[in-house]
């Protein structure tokens, strides 16, 4: 009996000395979005109901009147993502970003306590023509995930 007792007691000690080797489920993270790129009539969020979209890997065509404005062979849409965060810290910051042949266009996104979901529109300026359009969320890897996979998706975006 003694011997069972002693052996039960090591085996928790030795559980109670690895545990803060292990990392907390609570603390793993991982970033993502819905995999969709909305194309918003509003600068702040989007409008689910009555927004268009283009899923990953997909086409969308916009006319030159849906968007915010136009200067030249230029236009302005305001392109919307919603990201997605498991786990982790209760507050979290990280960055945005669209990216193509318009160069980089991207902002902070801040998920406050209990938020899982955080919408994110930026005014991007596509040319006339074929856009490929990505959009990464934390670009540089600053958050350690458990899926770096998943961070990124692209789209092609056709102003007529």
């Amino acid at each position: 009996m003694k011997t069972k007792l002693s052996m039960m007691l090591t085996l928790a000690s030795l559980c109670a000395l690895l545990s803060p080797l292990t990392p907390a489920r609570d603390l793993r993270v991982d970033l993502s979005t819905r995999r969709a790129i909305y194309i918003t009539k509003s600068k702040t969020s989007i409008d689910l109901k009555d927004d268009r979209y283009v899923t990953e890997n997909r086409n969308i065509t916009l006319n030159k009147r849906q968007a915010e404005s136009c200067q030249g062979d230029k236009c302005t849409f305001n392109l919307g993502i919603i990201a997605i965060k498991s786990g982790g810290p209760s507050t979290l910051s990280t960055y945005g970003q669209y990216t193509g042949a318009f160069g980089i266009v991207g902002n902070t996104i801040t998920f406050s306590a209990n938020e899982t979901t955080k919408q994110q529109v930026l005014p991007v300026a596509l040319a006339v023509g074929k856009n490929v359009v990505t959009f990464t969320i934390d670009p540089q890897k600053k958050i350690a995930e458990t899926d770096e996979a998943n961070n990124s998706m692209t789209v092609t975006i056709i102003v007529e």
